[in-house]
């Protein structure tokens, strides 16, 4: 693979503006939720709908945005998509009760959603498969670190601002990224859908629907989409209240873990796509997976020392920076004239088997960590099982 020239990695830094907003989006008011329930009179399981509304824009608006920029490029709909997200952020600085604030927390995400789908379907329709491999895996990396600083970030403006201000500098960061996207991104008018109704594009995702290799690695991308979310949500539990440590060692363990997926991703981008076909990475990813999970649950069972439990947890996350890019690229390599669409209900697909696989725990869930540890290892031996089912 040629080396990535200076125009294209200005490119790369405007997606992952673009790619980061959402994370950002999530995570930096997170600090401000006791502010927020005092100030509009709530309570804070109120002002955490406002994560789920968030979550259902940014599954709706992928797939209005994906057929969007098929048909009328990247450029403009970025921009409008990202007006979206400004006009919304600030308006929540504004909101006098939590409704307000559901509604506006939906359209945040709904305009957010337009610059994740497309930035995937650019590098899919821009580069060759080596490339896009590589692209994806530096994307994964953001995908990482955004988590760890978004907090950090919210922290600091609270420390010197009240709780609007977080949204203010939400909608900073989405005005340097129309920025960056006006001045760096240069429209591509081929390849572009005739047609945007209905019926044309419920056509367009039942085709894909059709099609064995984008549903083969969808599945196994929304399989580790959901296990990044089961740890996310019960890694609290395991750390805290079961393992007995601080919110300060939480913390750390957190970003040991972020930390983990991005050298995942970062050996994907700079060694084993160079020995390993995507294939075999997944493979790699997915056995990886089923051991730690294995031993998780074992030493649950056994009730040992949280900081040996916290050993297999972090080889269980760091495969999933083997598993976002690849499956990515695997998923989306077929449609280069349908990137969009593609991208979207790629995206989308992973957001709805999240919904369903919490709903599914939540139902099973007695409390116990060793639900979560049999849930992990049940789908990574279902990926596993896919793969190694999927011909080349």
């Amino acid at each position: 693979m040629e080396k990535l020239t200076y125009q294209e990695w200005i490119l790369i830094f405007t997606l992952i503006s673009l790619t980061a907003l959402g994370p950002l989006a999530i995570d930096m008011y997170l600090p401000a939720f006791p502010k927020i329930a005092k100030d509009l009179n709530t309570e804070i399981n109120q002002v955490q709908i406002s994560l789920s509304t968030f979550l259902g824009g940014l599954a709706i608006g992928q797939l209005f945005w994906g057929p969007i920029s098929d048909k009328y490029g990247s450029k403009k709909p970025i921009v409008i998509c990202l007006s979206i997200f400004i006009l919304s952020s600030l308006a929540v600085m504004f909101v006098q009760d939590i409704k307000m604030m559901w509604m506006f927390r939906f359209l945040q995400a709904f305009g957010s959603s337009g610059g994740v789908v497309i930035a995937r379907a650019i590098v899919n329709k821009r580069f060759d498969k080596d490339q896009t491999l590589k692209i994806f895996s530096i994307l994964a990396v953001i995908g990482g670190i955004a988590p760890i600083i978004a907090p950090i970030l919210g922290n600091v403006i609270l420390k010197y601002f009240d709780w609007p201000q977080v949204f203010t500098a939400m909608a900073l960061f989405a005005t340097l990224s129309i920025c960056m996207t006006v001045f760096f991104l240069k429209e591509d008018y081929n390849n572009r859908l005739t047609s945007l109704n209905v019926s044309g594009i419920l056509s367009n995702y039942i085709n894909l629907f059709k099609n064995k290799i984008f549903i083969t690695y969808t599945v196994i991308g929304s399989i580790a989409f959901s296990c990044l979310m089961l740890y996310i949500s019960n890694s609290p539990v395991l750390v805290m209240e079961a393992g007995g440590l601080s919110s300060t060692h939480f913390s750390f363990v957190f970003m040991i873990n972020s930390c983990g997926l991005m050298l995942g991703s970062f050996l994907t981008s700079s060694i084993l796509r160079k020995r390993l076909a995507p294939k075999n990475i997944i493979k790699l990813g997915t056995v990886t997976q089923i051991i730690a999970a294995a031993l998780l649950w074992l030493f649950i069972e056994l009730d040992l020392n949280i900081y040996i439990q916290l050993v297999p947890l972090f080889f269980f996350v760091m495969p999933l920076g083997l598993l976002f890019p690849t499956t990515t690229t695997l998923a989306l390599s077929p449609f280069k004239a349908e990137s969009g669409i593609a991208s979207a209900l790629f995206g989308a697909s992973q957001l709805a088997f999240t919904f369903m696989t919490s709903i599914l725990l939540n139902s099973l869930n007695d409390g116990s960590m060793n639900v979560v540890a049999i849930s992990l290892l049940s789908c990574a031996l279902i990926s596993f099982i896919i793969i190694s089912s999927t011909k080349e």
